[in-house]
């Protein structure tokens, strides 16, 4: 029989948010009352200007035949608008790409940017997408750290990995997947001051509208003199609240996006028309995002003030999607390798599923997603779970026995 070539779907690889996603829904098939803090999806309906705008175009029968593989020419100049005023980007239609959500760019920006004999620099935790991509690429990972208590960069493990010779690409994703942490400008002018234009520099900004506290600060406008290794990828998946419409963007170096288009006339060929016209408008709605980000950071505190004192310490998210809990102590107490063990335990017994850490590179902690009309009763059981354990473990139990 023939054989696999390249096996990139090892067991450490495959993603255990939708693991636990579909155990959750085996569970409520059967009855029971799940409630699901696993995928980043907005539980907030999409904007209605954006669905009005999809529906009048899917009923013209002229436009849903229009195919630009590199975006519609109408959505790409208006994302250059909005950046240009929202974040002062500076930036022109030349340099905008469009695909089916920001994952699809970033498998082809690690393709064209890397290789076997190059690395890539990702921050840890990580989002898992990146990891995989630099894999598919053939690539070295290379990590930096993030202090998941301070929340800060750590920036001597950026500069012990970062090789002038060999790092090709360094990503970096604020507001963080899964800490919640803002990379301060500061922090980001030290990485380009280390990184000196011997790579490039891809901004993962798909939470950049989830702000609780601060202002967003785009290294477009920080960095103008460094455009030529700037990559920006954003989305309107998260704060704009179309996680299935999956239209994402970059914004990029001419000769960058020049070779993306080559790559997505003949892997892509076309991004639905009528969902990127339906962007269009969402990019003109600023309610949306803040009314989603109000929700979300209230949820944010809630976790912390509920959560703190239970022995999985919560880290307070500063923006985003997701909150993270520290658990090493406590599956170090109950006889857990690791968080997918634990992660399984809480679904059985609280009916509430939250994602290991394991996806992130933390592999005794959990990412919790905000993203449940019913978050606050979900956190309420975690309290409960977290209680009922202790009791059980409590000195002089029958479990210590």
């Amino acid at each position: 029989m023939p054989q696999v070539i390249k096996d990139l779907m090892p067991g450490d690889l495959e993603f255990q948010m939708f693991v636990l996603d579909e155990l959750a829904d085996e569970l409520s098939a059967k009855g029971a009352d799940v409630l699901k803090l696993t995928i980043g999806v907005p539980e907030l309906f999409m904007p209605d200007a954006a669905l009005d705008g999809m529906i009048e175009k899917l009923r013209d029968r002229d436009f849903v035949r229009r195919v630009y593989p590199e975006g519609l020419p109408e959505l790409r100049q208006a994302i250059v608008q909005f950046y240009n005023r929202r974040y002062q980007a500076d930036t022109s239609v030349e340099n905008v790409i469009v695909n089916t959500g920001t994952s699809p760019i970033f498998r082809n920006i690690f393709q064209l940017l890397s290789g076997p004999e190059y690395e890539i620099m990702i921050p840890r935790p990580y989002y898992a997408l990146y990891l995989y991509c630099a894999k598919l690429a053939g690539a070295t990972v290379k990590f930096y750290d993030i202090d998941i208590d301070t929340k800060r960069v750590d920036m001597e493990s950026f500069r012990r990995n970062f090789s002038p010779e060999r790092t090709s690409l360094v990503v970096i994703n604020s507001p963080g997947n899964p800490v919640g942490n803002i990379v301060t400008p500061d922090e980001m002018r030290e990485i380009y001051q280390i990184v000196d234009r011997q790579a490039y520099v891809l901004n993962d900004e798909i939470y950049n509208n989830t702000m609780f506290y601060d202002e967003f600060h785009s290294p477009l406008a920080l960095f103008p003199e460094h455009k030529d290794m700037t990559i920006v990828t954003n989305s309107f998946s998260k704060g704009f609240r179309m996680y299935t419409k999956r239209i994402g963007f970059a914004i990029l170096p001419t000769d960058l996006q020049t070779n993306l288009r080559v790559i997505q006339q003949h892997t892509l060929l076309c991004t639905d028309p009528c969902y990127q016209y339906g962007m269009i408008a969402a990019l003109a709605d600023e309610e949306s995002p803040r009314e989603l980000t109000s929700v979300y950071k209230a949820r944010a505190e809630y976790t912390t003030k509920r959560l703190t004192g239970t022995r999985c310490t919560p880290i307070a998210a500063e923006g985003g999607f997701y909150a993270i809990l520290r658990c090493e102590d406590w599956n170090k107490a109950m006889g857990f390798a690791s968080s997918k063990e634990l992660a399984r335990d809480i679904l059985e017994k609280a009916h509430v599923a939250v994602v290991p850490g394991t996806d992130f590179g933390v592999p005794q902690d959990l990412r919790l997603a905000f993203c449940n009309a019913r978050y606050d009763e979900g956190i309420d059981r975690l309290y409960d779970y977290f209680s009922s354990s202790n009791e059980a473990f409590a000195p002089g139990s029958a479990s210590e026995s």
